[in-house]
């Protein structure tokens, strides 16, 4: 029996999440689990259209160990969109934008935004990517401002590893010196690492910490993350790529001192492919 014959498809894959978080230890308390809902999540379907989160004035307070509230965001919203136009170009959009969200209330951030654009044309070996622009803004510790300078560049390159790699290999000698940190790479190294099945880089061009020099005392800033005593690590503007999947995250958290565990804000990712029929 002769099988059907099949004809190229596009399969859609993205997702936009406001926020989420797991808290599992507060002070001395551990074995909690606190899971924080993620907010204003919106995840496409396979076949493309439009998916739409939005979240308004959410709060997750807790009475035990300690009265608290382990998250707030005033204003989330999200969105991811696939399109086909046609029925040779497929593009998946996907947005973040975040007023006023605080973690532990400790950390504050006034704004945050991202966006990505992929699109891909049937036939081609691998898919383009563009945004309109990514903001952090307004991003406290404690009275310590930290003062993010994003530079979208590195982003149009992580459509899909090979182009990230190229990216990076077509940078002069100085640039590699001076920014081989923002792909998680040694300085001055001709090519950039491999972590895992991944490539790293970030948005982040430069972070200055402004405010009072008894509380930035202790306080690291380690290339695109900030090491805070008493609180734990934030890193900022992170990209994942692993062939033609992207993730980027605009802040990531792994709390480990008053509190502990894990938190997000602002994270999109999209890897559509083509399928057989």
């Amino acid at each position: 029996m002769t099988p059907p014959r099949t004809f190229p498809r596009y399969v859609f894959s993205g997702h936009a999440i406001g926020a989420a978080g797991h808290i599992r230890r507060i002070g001395t308390n551990t074995g909690l689990n606190h899971l924080i809902p993620a907010q204003a999540a919106s995840v496409l379907p396979p076949t493309g259209g439009l998916a739409q989160g939005a979240s308004n004035r959410y709060r997750f307070p807790i009475t035990d160990p300690r009265p608290m509230t382990l998250f707030s965001v005033d204003k989330a919203s999200s969105s991811a969109v696939g399109r086909c136009l046609d029925n040779e170009q497929y593009e998946t959009e996907v947005q973040v934008d975040i007023e006023n969200m605080e973690w532990v209330e400790k950390l504050r951030i006034g704004l945050v935004r991202l966006h990505m654009l992929s699109k891909y044309k049937m036939g081609d070996a691998e898919p383009t990517l563009s945004t309109n622009g990514s903001k952090l803004e307004g991003v406290m510790l404690g009275n310590v401002e930290a003062k993010i300078e994003l530079d979208d560049t590195p982003l149009p390159a992580c459509a899909a590893q090979p182009q990230l790699a190229t990216h990076y290999r077509n940078q002069d000698a100085g640039y590699r010196q001076q920014y081989a940190w923002r792909y998680a790479t040694p300085a001055g190294a001709p090519e950039i690492s491999q972590h895992g099945v991944y490539y790293r880089c970030s948005i982040v061009k430069h972070i200055e910490l402004v405010g009072p020099e008894s509380e930035k005392a202790g306080m690291v800033v380690d290339g695109y993350s900030i090491k805070w005593p008493g609180f734990g690590k934030i890193v900022l503007g992170e990209i994942h790529v692993k062939g033609n999947d992207r993730q980027i995250t605009m802040v990531r958290l792994a709390m480990g001192s008053d509190a502990g565990g894990s938190g997000s804000g602002g994270s999109g990712q999209s890897n559509g492919a083509v399928s057989g029929g």
